[in-house]
């Protein structure tokens, strides 16, 4: 396998590497031909610093170095650890020489974001822990409230009978009938070695763009069938975007870290918020009247659904959900188990 890949990589290089030129020759006066000497002689290196060619050929070592372990890891059956090998002599040559080559590394993956990275202000304050609010989204936007007298409703999502922790709520008219929310553009940061916000809420037709701040490279990816996606490694100051189109809850994780995972929750609901640490959660302004309330935690599996009226003036709910997600890191992007 590994000659093979290198062999492939020789070839790639080939074929891409411009066609070197013949010395140039002239006829003499007796028909025979010599060699035209060059019109400026070849720059001499400077001792110690690599010129262009050097620099080039330095790269091209180093990438078939990352290869050479790339093969290496692919036969031992590591093909988590062969994909990051192999995203690095990308990086180091371009994705264009190595193109024929990246199927045998990233089948089985989700796919490949490869789009062109953003500049990023590298200055800017960091996310808050958790977003997501529809009722923040009008305020920002100055949608007026409604023209009818409203209630407010209170609550707490309860992790089997006892205190909460983070989560999202939904209300949907129950008629089935309301007025799609309009998508947004939220961030969600690489920061200190994890994701900020590490929950966010966002309508359907949101766009996500995902900036490293930090000095090491990451690889943020999801597996969810609802958005599946891999946004590939890129450094700090950068970074990249996805648009999530299907509604439902979809887990992050960071292929070089393990430790990292966050939450996207995509509503297609006219009405959600974001639970603070315990599960409390508010909503200020809602119509009287039925609703399907939906409500999650971080630590749930799937969300549960219930009836529930509302009406004017003060409202309170208390909510249950199971503690039934499995614990700790989320596989590797091929979906092999981490830690």
């Amino acid at each position: 396998m590994r000659l093979r890949t290198l062999a492939a990589f020789t070839a790639v290089l080939a074929c891409s590497s411009p066609a070197v030129k013949a010395d140039q020759k002239k006829p003499t006066s007796s028909g025979t031909t010599v060699a035209e000497a060059p019109t400026k002689p070849a720059p001499k290196p400077t001792p110690g610093k690599l010129g262009p060619v050097g620099e080039r050929a330095q790269l091209l070592r180093d990438a078939a170095d990352q290869l050479d372990k790339a093969s290496s890891a692919l036969e031992r059956g590591n093909k988590n650890l062969a994909e990051q090998l192999f995203s690095t002599a990308e990086l180091l040559v371009g994705a264009e020489a190595l193109a024929t080559l990246a199927p045998l590394f990233r089948d089985g993956a989700p796919p490949r974001v490869t789009t062109p990275t953003q500049k990023i202000d590298t200055a800017a304050p960091p996310q808050p822990k958790v977003s997501g609010s529809s009722e923040a989204e009008d305020d920002a936007a100055k949608v007026p409230p409604p023209k009818v007298d409203t209630g407010s409703v209170t609550g707490t999502i309860m992790l089997d009978g006892k205190t909460g922790t983070y989560g999202l709520v939904t209300l949907e008219p129950a008629s089935g009938k309301w007025k799609p929310r309009t998508p947004k553009k939220v961030v969600i940061e690489q920061r200190g070695r994890e994701f900020l916000p590490s929950l966010v809420a966002v309508s359907v037709g949101s766009t996500i763009s995902f900036p490293n701040f930090d000095s090491v490279f990451h690889n943020v990816f999801s597996t969810s069938p609802l958005g599946a996606f891999d946004l590939g490694l890129y450094k700090a100051g950068e970074a990249r975007e996805f648009t999530f189109t299907k509604e439902g809850i979809i887990r992050l994780g960071c292929n070089l870290h393990a430790n990292m995972s966050a939450y996207i929750a995509v509503v297609s609901a006219p009405a959600y918020v974001v639970t603070d640490e315990k599960g409390n959660f508010t909503f200020r302004r809602v119509v009287p009247g039925k609703y399907k309330l939906r409500a999650w935690s971080i630590k749930s599996k799937a969300p549960i659904t219930k009836d529930v009226t509302i009406k004017a003036g003060k409202n309170e709910l208390s909510i249950g959900v199971a503690a039934d997600a499995p614990a700790g890191p989320p596989p590797d992007k091929f979906g092999a188990k981490r830690g």
